[in-house]
């Protein structure tokens, strides 16, 4: 079975996902039995150099299954699928606060190398660049003393609560999540993304899309003022100064300048940046008219004399909510917010864990649903692998997918299972936005003495 996608043949693709998960491995195995790496993602010195039931990369793997059912459930079906005596929930919990959160960071950095190196001559790009949407959720946790003083909240007249801030920058055209951050709630998506774009040394084939909270000064001088400057697209704020000078003109795009503030002289100073209070920073800004006669306005260094036509941008800017769609992902079918543990480090550990869950499952599905795009061309709308069952399915095996030796079968077995029943993709679908009380957001209510057994 041949497939429409360049120079990729559908057993090159499994062959693909078979070296990715062997680099997995391999870097799981690395860090377990060396003591050097070892140190690296344990929280006490001495922790994991015992090899008893639950070692680093067990607890690591029965992480990454997402733990949504009362604990000693999740630990008996773990256990009985590698063919082993289960562990006491005690004795988890007691093992899962030695355990570093960042490990799930670096096994998810290992993972999206992997792919780029994997799957090189088939990565989607727009014209020649990648494109990296970024934008920051709320989680919302149970009210505990603990997580109150990590993550902080808010409370009003309705109530109190307590939150956390999460950030993601995300391919959206491989749907793969590549840098995420969990911080307080009160730090803020804006700290979280000048903190990205100050400690990351992005590629130069990476075009960064950002919605309208970050239309700001800073933020353009972090992407340009760097050896490689990133291109970008960011939707301005209306009550931006220079978008309401724009708009009276009329013009369609226009080249304007911006200056900055003291505050942002010294955020960029903080970020080692000094600059005058005169320096100018000149931007692209292209006015688009959505279907409904919304006017927005786009900020970017994307230049018409470069060959970057007024009419993409709508298009591309509205790429951006692949986003939007991964957050969703986690949150309704991942439960990103039903969390396994009351403590900040479990917080953190459930976080992670399901951010490089979300990247596997949008791994493994690649091959089938290049498949499922190949056999239903001819339908009325096209096709997409259905992510609930596809996932249900991932959660059983994946004890088997790292620990179990023999996995080439096992892929094949998952591709096959992945291709049945798709789903009808509607496009140009567009429902209008119901703003909701803060304290009826999250998707799980919390009841912190319970979690079902089934």
């Amino acid at each position: 079975m041949l497939l429409n996608q360049k120079t990729m043949t559908l057993p090159s693709m499994l062959a693909a996902n078979l070296q990715i998960i062997a680099d997995l491995k391999e870097f799981l195995f690395s860090v377990s039995f060396n003591n050097e790496h070892l140190r690296l993602f344990s929280l006490r010195p001495t922790a994991f150099r015992r090899r008893r039931t639950l070692t680093f990369e067990r607890m690591a793997v029965f992480m990454v299954q997402l733990c949504k059912k009362t604990l000693k459930v999740e630990l008996d079906d773990f256990f009985g699928s590698l063919d082993l005596v289960s562990c006491s929930k005690a004795a988890f919990c007691m093992q899962r606060i030695n355990f570093d959160p960042s490990f799930f960071y670096s096994w998810n950095r290992i993972l999206c190398e992997s792919f780029y190196k994997n799957y090189e001559s088939t990565i989607k790009k727009w014209r020649g660049f990648r494109l990296i949407a970024c934008d920051g959720s709320n989680v919302a946790l149970i009210r505990k003393p603990e997580l109150e003083k990590v993550f902080g909240g808010q409370s009003n007249q309705e109530g109190s609560f307590v939150q956390a801030k999460t950030f993601f920058a995300t391919d959206i055209l491989n749907n793969l999540i590549l840098y995420p951050q969990m911080v307080p709630y009160r730090y803020g998506e804006l700290p979280a993304a000048y903190d990205m774009l100050g400690q990351i040394n992005f590629p130069s084939d990476m075009l960064l899309i950002f919605d309208r909270n970050f239309s700001n000064y800073k933020i353009i001088a972090l992407l340009t003022m760097r050896e490689k400057p990133l291109k970008y697209v960011i939707r301005a704020k209306d009550s931006l100064n220079i978008v309401r000078e724009f708009l009276k003109t009329g013009k369609k795009e226009a080249i304007v300048e911006m200056k900055p503030t003291p505050a942002i002289r010294e955020g960029l100073k903080s970020c080692g940046f000094i600059i005058s209070a005169e320096h100018v920073i000149k931007t692209r800004l292209i006015k688009v008219e959505l279907e409904n006669g919304t006017i927005e306005v786009l900020m970017t260094n994307l230049l018409k004399a470069d060959g970057y036509r007024h009419r993409e941008f709508k298009d591309l800017y509205a790429k951006r909510w692949g986003v939007e769609t991964n957050i969703g992902f986690q949150k309704n079918i991942l439960r990103l917010e039903a969390l396994s543990g009351h403590s900040p480090i479990s917080v953190l550990q459930d976080f992670y864990a399901t951010v490089f869950t979300a990247n596997l499952h949008s791994l493994l599905i690649k091959p089938a649903q290049k498949e499922i795009e190949e056999t239903t061309r001819h339908s009325k709308y096209p096709q997409k692998v259905n992510n609930n069952l596809s996932f249900g399915k991932l959660k059983k095996v994946i004890a088997q997918l790292f620990l179990a030796k023999n996995i080439k079968k096992l892929l094949a077995d998952l591709y096959l299972y992945f291709i049945r029943d798709p789903l009808p993709v509607r496009l140009g679908r567009s429902f209008p936005r119901i703003r909701k009380n803060q304290l009826s957001k999250n998707k799980h209510r919390y009841y912190s003495n319970y979690k079902p057994a089934f």
